[in-house]
C-alpha cells in the first residue's frame, strides 16, 4: 500500500520545488485576482461521535468514500512500533460477516482507487464507488469499523506480519532507507513519537500478539475517533439516513489522550555522517518548526519553492550555476501534527569538498535572509503554479474528499485549504524573508550523506570452532590503610588514605533515623536532613547554592531506620571549604519557616492520595510489608490520607525540625569517615576545627523496628483490585532470621540461583521461557539487625497471573526439595559473583560505602577484602542447606494487584492459602 504522507495542498505547494519557473511566468503579474473557490459541504455527527462530511457533485455517478482515523505511528508506545501500519493491513482482511478480503466485493462492484495509508499522524482508508454501490461501501466500512477487532485470527496476523516485514525490507533496500531511520532517531529527542518510522522495527513486529492488535483496534478504531467523508453523487439527507443506518451502532470507543505539540530544540548545530548506497555526496539540513502559526507554515512552503528547484530559484542559481558546487538543490516543509521539519538537500558535484559546499550554503542563506526573494512576481508565479495545480485537482471528487477530510480531522474546518490558498495569494517577498529568517537562522541538524565505500574482508585466521576460555582470574580487593581516632568532644573519626586522584569523600553517619520519628512526627528524620540546604545561620539558600557551585562541592543525605548519613565530596584542594560547608549545614541549619512554606505551597495532599488510589497496582509493596510485619510495627505502617493531612504540616514545622536536629544529631551520636587524597593529620585537623566544639546531645531512645512481629507467620493471599490493568503486580515472601555473617556468602549464592540473577530459575522461567514478564527477581534483604524479608516479585501479563503464581510456587518447591541447586548453577553464579567483586571497588565512594555497611553489621571495616574467598569456599551442600532453611513454602504471603474480574477466580483455584481482598492501605474489604 502506498505511502503518501502529506495533505493535498502541501503537496501541491511542494510540487513547485521540482518544476521550472519559466522566465515569462516569473516576470508576469496576474491580470486579476485568483477566482474564489466554493466547495459546498455539510458536516453532521452521530450520537456515537462519528463525524461525517458530505460534498455533493452530480457530474459523475460515483461517490468517494473515505474514513480517516486519528491514529498513526506517533501513538505507538515503546515496544509496539509498527502497530498502526500493521493494523492498516489487517483492516483489509475478512470479518465474521464477510469471508473474503476487503477488495473482492468492491472490485466486483467496479470500485476504483481503493487503498489504505498510514503515516505518523493518521490512518485513512478510501475508495471511489459507482453510485449504485454506495450501500456496499458503507456496509463494508462500518463492518470493519465495528467488527474487525473480534474477527482477526492468529493466522491472519502471521500472514500480514510477513507482508509488512517484506515491505520493511524493501524500504530498507532503498539508498536512503537506513539513512532516514538514523536521521529520525537523532533528529527527534528520545521518546519523541516521530523518532521511529511508520513501519516499525522487526523485533516489535515479531512480538505483536493477537491480544496486542485487538487492543489497538479497541483503543483507536472507535467511531468517535474517525471522520467519514462522502464526496460526489450524494445529497445530505440521503447521507444522513445511510450513515445513521450503517454506522449508528458502531461503538464510540474511549477518548484517546494524545500529545498536541513537541518541537525538537537544538542549542547548537548538530551533525552526523551517514553512509548510503549512492553515487554522490550530499548535505541535508533540517530545522524543526512549530505549529503555533498556521500561516507561517504556508509561507515556509512558498519560501521552499523560492529557495530551491531546478532553475530560477535562489539556491539553484547560487550553488549550481554560479559556484558550480552542486548538481541539484531541493527544499521542502514536511508537515506533521506535533512538529514540522524544513529541510534543504544539496547534492554535490564530484570532487567538491563538503566543507566548501556547506560554507557556500551558509552564505547563500545569509544573503536570502538579508534580501529575500527577487520580487513579488517571483512569489506570484509560485502561488499561481500551486493554485493551478489545486484547481486541476478539484475536478476529482476523490481529491475534494481528501481535502475535506484532512481539514475536518486536523482543523475542524473541512475547507481549511481555502485559507491556506488565500495566505499564499497574499504573500509578499518581505513575508518570505521574515519567516525564513525566523525559522532557518537558528541551529539545525545536518547530515553528511557519503557514498558507501567498497570493502572486502580479509581471510580469517581466527578459530571459531570453540570459544576461548577466560584466563586465570587474578582480581582482588585491597583496602588502603584504615586509621581510627577520636575528637576532643568524643566524635569518632575514621580516615582512609587513597592518593590515586585529588579527590576526597566524606560522610557523617548518625545512629538515628526514621525509628526516632515516633517521638516527633512521621517522616521528620528524612525532612530534617533534606531541608538543611534551605538556609543556615550564615547563608541563605541562594548563597549556599552559589557557594556549592563555585567550589564544586556536592552534598547528599540518606536516612534509614536506625542510621542516617550526611555525605559530601570535594577535590583535595577544596577540603577546607568542604568541611566548613558541611559543618555549617549539619550544625547550624535554620529551617526557615517562610522558605519551608514556599517549598510545600500548593502541595495537595488529597491529590496525592487520589493518584495513589487510582493506581492500586503500585500498592503491592506497602501492603506486602503490612502483611508481614503487622499494622502496628514500624515497618508495616502505611500512610493514609488522614495521616497525610495530619503529618504533612508537622513534617514541615520549624519547631519540630529544630527539636529533632538539636536532640538527635551530635558528635557523641556520630562517626565521621574521610577517604581519599588526605592524611590522618590533615583530616584530624579539619575535623577538630569544624566539628571539635560541637556539643554532645542526649538522643531519644529509638523505637525498636528490629523486633519480630507478633502476628502469625502463616501464609495467606491478599488481592488488590486494579481494574483495567493489563499487567498484574506480584510480591510473595516471608520473614527470615537475622543476618549471619557465617552463612551470608552461601545465602547470596542461593538467592542468585533462585531469583537474584538474570539467569536465575524464576527469571528464566517467567521471562525467557514463558515470556510473561519483563523481569522477575527474588532474594533476601533487610536491616543489619532483627528479622529480614525474603521476597520474590515482578509484573506479569494479566492473563497469565494465576499461571505465574503456580510457576513461582513450583520453582520454590522444587528448589528446596525435588530439584535443588545443581553444580552447574553454583559454578555459574559463583564465578559471576567472584569476578564482580573487584569491579565494585573502582571508586573511593565504593570503599567508603562498604566500610559504612560493614560497620552497620558490626563487622570489620575491611570485611570486603575476604568476599571472594568466602564466595569461593561455598559448597553445593551449603547452598542447598541455606535454601532449605530460608525458603519456606507454607509460610509464603502472596500479594497480587490486578484486575480481579479477570484473575481472582483462577487465583483462588490455586489454593495458595486463605484469600482476602484489601484496599491500597491494607484494609480488608472482603
Amino acid at each position: 500500500m502506498n505511502r503518501l504522507k502529506k495533505p493535498l495542498l502541501p503537496l501541491l505547494l511542494a510540487s513547485i520545488m521540482s518544476c521550472s519557473l519559466a522566465p515569462a511566468m516569473a516576470a508576469e503579474k496576474p491580470d486579476s485576482p485568483t477566482q474564489q473557490i466554493q466547495i459546498d459541504h455539510h458536516v453532521f455527527t452521530l450520537p456515537n461521535g462519528l463525524t461525517t462530511v458530505v460534498h455533493t457533485d452530480r457530474s459523475v455517478p460515483s461517490v468517494f468514500v473515505g474514513v480517516w482515523y486519528r491514529v498513526g505511528s506517533k501513538d505507538e508506545p515503546a515496544g509496539k512500533t509498527g502497530f498502526a501500519h500493521l493494523f492498516e493491513h489487517l483492516m483489509f482482511q475478512e470479518t465474521k460477516h464477510r469471508r473474503s478480503e476487503y477488495f473482492l466485493p468492491l472490485n466486483k462492484a467496479g470500485a476504483t482507487d481503493m487503498n489504505g495509508i498510514t503515516d505518523a499522524d493518521r490512518t485513512r482508508y478510501y475508495q471511489t464507488v459507482p453510485s449504485n454501490a454506495l450501500d456496499l461501501a458503507l456496509w463494508m466500512e462500518s463492518d470493519r469499523m465495528a467488527y474487525l477487532g473480534e474477527s482477526i485470527t492468529q493466522a491472519v496476523l502471521d500472514e500480514q506480519r510477513a507482508v509488512v516485514k517484506n515491505e520493511k525490507r524493501q524500504g530498507e533496500a532503498r539508498a536512503d532507507g537506513t539513512a532516514m531511520a538514523f536521521y529520525r532517531k537523532h533528529f527527534f529527542p528520545e521518546g519523541h513519537p516521530y523518532a521511529h518510522d511508520t513501519i516499525g522495527s522487526m523485533e516489535d513486529l515479531d512480538q505483536a500478539s493477537l491480544d496486542d492488535v485487538k487492543q489497538w483496534f479497541k483503543d483507536y478504531y472507535g467511531a468517535s475517533n474517525a471522520v467519514l467523508v462522502l464526496s460526489g453523487d450524494i445529497d445530505l439527507e440521503t447521507a444522513k439516513q445511510k450513515v445513521a443506518h450503517y454506522f449508528g451502532d458502531v461503538p464510540a470507543g474511549a477518548p484517546a489522550s494524545r500529545l498536541e505539540q513537541w518541537v525538537p530544540e537544538f542549542p547548537g548545530i548538530k551533525r552526523d555522517v551517514i553512509y548510503i548506497d549512492a553515487q554522490a555526496t550530499a548535505i541535508r539540513r533540517a530545522w524543526p518548526v512549530s505549529n503555533d502559526d498556521p500561516r507561517e507554515l504556508t509561507l515556509l512552503q512558498l519560501a521552499a519553492g523560492s529557495l530551491a528547484g531546478p532553475r530560477n530559484t535562489f539556491l539553484h542559481e547560487r550553488l549550481v550555476n554560479e559556484l558550480e558546487l552542486a548538481s541539484s538543490v531541493t527544499a521542502g516543509l514536511a508537515r506533521n501534527r506535533l512538529s514540522n521539519t524544513f529541510s534543504i538537500h544539496v547534492t554535490l558535484r564530484p570532487g567538491v569538498e563538503p566543507e566548501q559546499a556547506g560554507q557556500a550554503l551558509d552564505q547563500a542563506l545569509r544573503d536570502y535572509f538579508a534580501k529575500g526573494p527577487p520580487d513579488r512576481r517571483h512569489i506570484e508565479a509560485i502561488a499561481l503554479s500551486s493554485d493551478n495545480a489545486l484547481l486541476r485537482s478539484l475536478e476529482s471528487n476523490a481529491a475534494v474528499g481528501m481535502l475535506l477530510a484532512e481539514g475536518q480531522l486536523y482543523d475542524d474546518d473541512p475547507v481549511y485549504f481555502t485559507r491556506q490558498r488565500q495566505w499564499a495569494q497574499d504573500a509578499t517577498p518581505q513575508d518570505l524573508q521574515a519567516v525564513s529568517r525566523k525559522w532557518l537562522d537558528r541551529p539545525y541538524y545536518e547530515s553528511l550523506l557519503l557514498p558507501r565505500p567498497r570493502t572486502a574482508p580479509a581471510a580469517t585466521t581466527v578459530d571459531r570452532s570453540r570459544i576461548p576460555e577466560p584466563g586465570e582470574f587474578k582480581g582482588e580487593v585491597k583496602f588502603p590503610p584504615i586509621a581510627e581516632t577520636t575528637l576532643s568532644n568524643g566524635m569518632k573519626l575514621v580516615v582512609v588514605e587513597r592518593h590515586n586522584l585529588p579527590l576526597i569523600d566524606a560522610s557523617v553517619q548518625f545512629d538515628t533515623g526514621s525509628d526516632a520519628d515516633a517521638a516527633y512526627a512521621p517522616g521528620i528524620a528524612s525532612q530534617a536532613f533534606k531541608l538543611m540546604a534551605l538556609g543556615t545561620q550564615t547563608y541563605d539558600a541562594a548563597a549556599l547554592t552559589e557557594k556549592m557551585g563555585r567550589t564544586g562541592i556536592a552534598f547528599n543525605a540518606a536516612v534509614s531506620n536506625r542510621q542516617s548519613g550526611f555525605n559530601w565530596g570535594m577535590t583535595s584542594d577544596r577540603a577546607e571549604d568542604g568541611f566548613a560547608l558541611a559543618a555549617e549545614l549539619l550544625r547550624r541549619p535554620r529551617y526557615p519557616q517562610a522558605e519551608i512554606d514556599k517549598r510545600v505551597e500548593g502541595v495537595d495532599v488529597d491529590a496525592f492520595f487520589d493518584a495513589q488510589e487510582r493506581q492500586p497496582i503500585n500498592a503491592v509493596g506497602g501492603v506486602f510489608a503490612r502483611a508481614l510485619w503487622g499494622k502496628d510495627h514500624p515497618k508495616g505502617r502505611i500512610t493514609t490520607r488522614e495521616d497525610g493531612k495530619r503529618d504533612t504540616p508537622r513534617q514541615h514545622s520549624h519547631d519540630l525540625l529544630a527539636r529533632f536536629h538539636d536532640a538527635e544529631l551530635g558528635p557523641n551520636n556520630a562517626t565521621l569517615y574521610v577517604l581519599g587524597d588526605i592524611t590522618l593529620e590533615r583530616a584530624r585537623d579539619l575535623a577538630e576545627r569544624h566539628f571539635g566544639n560541637w556539643r554532645p546531645v542526649t538522643p531519644t531512645p529509638l523505637e525498636d523496628s528490629t523486633r519480630a512481629p507478633t502476628q502469625s507467620a502463616r501464609g495467606r493471599v491478599i488481592l488488590i483490585d486494579a481494574p483495567g490493568t493489563e499487567q498484574s503486580s506480584i510480591q510473595v515472601g516471608h520473614l527470615v532470621g537475622p543476618f549471619d555473617p557465617d552463612t551470608a556468602a552461601a545465602e547470596s549464592l542461593a538467592d542468585a540461583i533462585l531469583g537474584a540473577s538474570f539467569h536465575s530459575r524464576l527469571n528464566t522461567n517467567l521471562r525467557e521461557t514463558k515470556g510473561w514478564t519483563y523481569g522477575f527477581s527474588a532474594g533476601v534483604g533487610g536491616s543489619p539487625r532483627g528479622p529480614r524479608v525474603f521476597s520474590a516479585g515482578g509484573m506479569v501479563q494479566a492473563d497469565k497471573t494465576a499461571q505465574s503464581l503456580a510457576e513461582i510456587r513450583q520453582e520454590i518447591s522444587d528448589y528446596v526439595s525435588a530439584h535443588p541447586a545443581t553444580e552447574e548453577e553454583l559454578e555459574r553464579e559463583q564465578a559471576s559473583a567472584i569476578r564482580a567483586v573487584p569491579s565494585s571497588f573502582t571508586s573511593g565512594g565504593a570503599f567508603l560505602a562498604s566500610m559504612i555497611n560493614s560497620r552497620s553489621h558490626g563487622l570489620p571495616y575491611n570485611r570486603a577484602e575476604g568476599a571472594m574467598q568466602r564466595l569461593a569456599s561455598v559448597s553445593l551442600d551449603q547452598v542447598r542447606e541455606r535454601a532449605r532453611a530460608t525458603y519456606q513454602l507454607d509460610r509464603l504471603t502472596w500479594v497480587i494487584a490486578g484486575d480481579l474480574r479477570r484473575i481472582e477466580q483462577d487465583i483462588r483455584a490455586l489454593d495458595l492459602g486463605p484469600v482476602e481482598v484489601q484496599d491500597v492501605y491494607g484494609n480488608k474489604i472482603r
